[in-house]
């Protein structure tokens, strides 16, 4: 198999709470991974359960015992939001986190050249003692301190689910060594995510908020690639690219006002895979976080992992968004500004 895409599948059926809409649900297409010619790329990676050397390197002894305690406790919510936890969660983060490590670990090994982790409950709005957003342990945070005992130090996540990903900035906000970028709906839950959050003590300048407007869409996404993503990435030089893989800016799903197609999320996937080609040797892995329309949840991951296979897209079986595309020119200049760029 030439050039294969590292994946994993991990559902956890019993992380279930009737009414929700982080459900096992969302994985009930996951079949459509066995159409050719994409399937002929994939490689399937067995989960495991995250080894706890490798959690606790992100989350205290102390958070991982309460969250056994609660999830054998469960059902239950864990915040005062609608975070969820039952008999089975706590087994199913851990498989959720074992699941991102073993994939990132055949793309390190070169067992294959880019990869996505399938799993839930997401992980990006967890920090180091919190859960929320639907999220129980942080996945991508934990895939990354891997990632950097096994040598490579410098990582770059990219965030672009339409919520901030405020836990993945919590942990790393003064860390030099990751570079957290995240576009998202600004105003919208959490409400964490302003331009002006840049980084914190020695790791300032390290993180970059890219908030937008609602009906932004796939143009203003391509701006950001090649006015932002590009130069900021090439200046920091990163050893790999992580990315939070939510599809919640997808136009048509219910719980945001984005305005990304499918085919804007198989250009996104493009840009991303030509970027780690020139900058670490084409070392990439996706970590599923948000998008709650079962069928555009499935539409939009083929689409990534079509750009992954450097395959064109089949079909856009929604086409374009239905509202005129507003301007980012405003965001980008202050950005350009903020970060010291030079303006494209």
């Amino acid at each position: 198999m030439n050039n294969p895409i590292a994946y994993t599948v991990v559902s956890s059926l019993g992380h279930d709470l009737p009414g929700h809409p982080e459900n096992p649900r969302r994985f009930q297409h996951f079949n459509r991974l066995e159409e050719p010619p994409l399937s002929e790329k994939l490689l399937g990676i067995e989960a495991n359960l995250a080894p706890m050397s490798v959690v606790t390197a992100v989350h205290p002894p102390s958070y991982i015992s309460a969250l056994e305690k609660a999830s054998s406790q469960g059902p239950g919510f864990l915040d005062h939001g609608d975070t969820y936890i039952t008999t089975a969660s706590y087994e199913a983060a851990l498989e959720a986190a074992g699941g991102a490590i073993d994939v990132v670990q055949a793309v390190i090994n070169g067992q294959a050249n880019s990869g996505f982790a399938l799993v839930r409950p997401p992980g990006h709005h967890t920090s180091a003692t919190r859960p929320s957003g639907f999220c129980l342990l942080n996945n991508i945070a934990i895939a990354a301190r891997y990632v950097q005992s096994l040598g490579h130090q410098r990582v770059m996540i990219f965030d672009f689910d339409v919520h901030h990903g405020n836990g993945t900035q919590d942990l790393f906000e003064m860390d030099r060594s990751i570079l957290y970028i995240s576009t998202h709906q600004y105003g919208i839950y959490p409400g964490t995510g302003s331009i002006h959050e840049i980084g914190s003590g020695e790791g300032s300048g390290s993180v970059v908020n890219i908030p937008l407007p609602a009906r932004a869409g796939d143009q203003a996404f391509d701006a950001i690639t090649t006015q932002l993503l590009q130069p900021i990435a090439k200046r920091f030089q990163p050893d790999i690219l992580l990315i939070s893989a939510g599809f919640d800016a997808h136009w048509n799903d219910p719980l945001a006002n984005l305005q990304l197609s499918t085919t804007g999320y198989h250009q996104l996937g493009i840009s991303l895979l030509h970027l780690a080609e020139e900058l670490c040797e084409g070392k990439i892995v996706y970590f599923l976080e948000g998008g709650y329309d079962p069928d555009d949840l499935w539409d939009n991951i083929l689409a990534i992992l079509y750009s992954l296979a450097g395959e064109p897209l089949p079909v856009d079986r929604l086409g374009s968004a239905p509202f005129p595309e507003v301007s980012i020119d405003q965001i980008i200049e202050t950005l350009q500004t903020l970060h010291d760029l030079e303006p494209m």
